[in-house]
């Protein structure tokens, strides 16, 4: 597994620069490959490890911008597809990328799922992000400025039609950081 557009992002995302030098060796080696290139993972808006726990009535990410995200389940979904046909899926990269939206957008989308009231927050302000993240400050202008990744959700969607939404991914997800459901009654 790598990321979507790795080889476009600056010197500056470092923790990227193994998946690149990988995806260049398997490419040399010979050895047979497939490779799954996600984007932004759902999973960051509860990642409470990170200091970004998933409350009622509001959402929380490095970003307010469009960003193209992808659910470690699709990941996952995706490497089944791969494995079950390997000679269709060999020397091929596949970008999991199951939905796109600015942070507003996934506010609606969990108020959905929630029936409340939710807002679209910064985890951070971005002078912080920009000072002590500089790592992902820099993956992120990536999203913001240049509107990476090149892959498209519709792209995905050929490959594995029901690649979860922000909505779909809220219901899968299921609860929020303390155990409350996010559905009501569910």
């Amino acid at each position: 597994m790598s990321v979507a557009d790795v080889e476009l992002f600056d010197e500056h995302v470092k923790h990227l620069h193994a998946k690149l030098a990988l995806e260049k060796y398997l490419l040399a080696s010979g050895v047979p490959f497939s490779i799954l290139r996600p984007c932004a993972f759902f999973e960051n808006l509860d990642d409470a490890a990170n200091w970004n726990p998933l409350k009622k009535g509001v959402v929380k990410f490095l970003s307010l911008q469009d960003c193209k995200y992808s659910a470690t389940y699709d990941v996952g979904r995706a490497a089944a597809i791969q494995l079950k046909n390997p000679q269709q899926w060999l020397g091929k990269t596949l970008d999991v990328i199951g939905w796109q939206g600015d942070l507003s957008q996934v506010a609606v989308a969990m108020s959905r799922v929630s029936g409340l009231p939710v807002k679209a927050r910064l985890a951070m302000p971005m002078f912080l992000r920009r000072l002590l993240l500089k790592d992902l400050h820099h993956m992120f202008l990536y999203y913001e400025v240049q509107k990476g990744p090149r892959g498209t959700p519709q792209e995905f969607k050929k490959i594995l039609p029901d690649a979860l939404s922000a909505e779909d991914w809220f219901h899968f997800h299921g609860q929020y950081s303390n155990g409350d459901k996010i559905v009501q009654g569910a």
